[in-house]
């Protein structure tokens, strides 16, 4: 699918959300009832996601479930660090529905539900306690929320024309949170304080998606996001444009990756055009990596992983399509070049790559539905 068309069926779908929402008054319902059943039937699964399994690299890597379990929902993040109240530290375990937190041999040592219907959930602490929060970052047509760490929700946002994403950061350097709210439709961007008060409101249009990085490298957060036009914007703590671009391919969903090492700057990683790109935040491409059958319509995340220690970093990267509930995975070596590909039959939304023991050696960890997956180097 060429980038106009990507252009045709966004247009189509934000017209139908509208539509769709003022009649029934449910942004979530609109979407995840009507908008999404529309667009899979309407538009095909392109014919390269109809199989599964390894396309390139097979037995370079060993793969098996690191852990199971159907309450939490599509896995959205995992993290590694202090998030709950029990000595030491865990890996959280997010999804949609709850979180799970685990000890070093992956046994559960605590866990919760959330009590809000959520869309996509990353873990945060917004009182630097070491007790979690989870920001719900919803699923475009969604309102957003800010749940504790007992799964209750401390307050939701939203409203027309429809919450397209939503990200936390310390933007005011005064130690406390705030939040930078995407717009659907004219909607803008806004910035929200730690009880959702809204501060400021600053003009565009179709926020796809936003983020809060240091992009002088002078401690200070600044606002980067996409926008209807395919721009890069980024803005200062009062939302000021203070740059903009416009990259080669349409630049709508995008996440953040550090690369080529974990101690690395971060850049801007998108799918596009059967390749995945690394942007620096003046819209200048710094990487592409060839990704077979990624197309245009997928959502990347993507993480450095020392999977082997005699071995410079690989780069890992998962490619979502979440309206054909598959995903592909994809592995390159320091070169660039492709050594493994798989196409799994699951909505994969998060990937990272966590030292698991004494080692050294990290593990590559694939959150997808209910289930986490586990790739290291093949042993034999």
């Amino acid at each position: 699918m060429t980038p106009k068309w990507k252009k045709v069926l966004i247009g189509f779908s934000i017209a139908l959300g509208v539509l769709i929402v003022l009649t029934i008054a449910g942004g979530f319902v609109a979407y995840r009832y009507f908008i999404a059943p529309l667009i899979s039937t309407r538009l095909a699964m392109p014919e390269g996601l109809n199989r599964t399994g390894v396309l390139v690299g097979e037995g370079f890597l060993s793969k098996s479930v690191y852990i199971q379990d159907t309450r939490l929902g599509t896995i959205s993040d995992i993290a590694f660090g202090e998030f709950d109240p029990s000595p030491g530290p865990e890996v959280a375990i997010v999804g949609t529905r709850g979180a799970l937190f685990l000890d070093d041999n992956a046994k559960a040592k605590s866990s919760v539900m959330f009590s809000v219907r959520a869309g996509h959930v990353d873990i945060l602490d917004v009182d630097g306690d070491g007790i979690s929060e989870y920001l719900d970052r919803g699923g475009g047509w969604q309102d957003v929320s800010l749940i504790d760490h007992k799964g209750n929700a401390m307050w939701t946002y939203g409203g027309m024309p429809g919450v397209d994403d939503i990200t936390a950061g310390n933007i005011n350097r005064n130690g406390i949170l705030e939040f930078v709210v995407g717009f659907n439709g004219a909607g803008g961007v806004r910035l929200l304080d730690r009880n959702a008060k809204e501060k400021w409101k600053q003009s565009d249009r179709n926020v796809w998606h936003v983020e809060l990085v240091d992009v002088n490298a002078d401690g200070s957060l600044e606002i980067i996001h996409s926008n209807a036009a395919g721009e890069m914007i980024v803005r200062d703590k009062e939302g000021k444009v203070i740059h903009k671009a416009k990259p080669g391919p349409y630049f709508s969903h995008f996440s953040l990756c550090r690369w080529p090492t974990k101690k690395a700057q971060q850049y801007a990683l998108l799918a596009e055009n059967d390749i995945i790109w690394l942007f620096d935040f003046f819209g200048k491409s710094v990487a592409q990596f060839d990704a077979p059958i990624s197309g245009t319509l997928g959502h990347a995340r993507g993480t450095p992983t020392k999977i082997q220690n005699d071995h410079p970093e690989y780069f890992a990267a998962v490619v979502e399509f979440s309206n054909w509930n598959r995903s592909i995975l994809y592995v390159y070596g320091s070169d660039k070049k492709l050594v493994y590909q798989e196409i799994i039959p699951e909505a994969c939304a998060s990937i990272t790559s966590l030292s698991l023991n004494s080692k050294g050696k990290e593990t590559l960890l694939l959150g997808c539905h209910g289930k986490v997956w586990k790739y290291s180097v093949f042993d034999g």
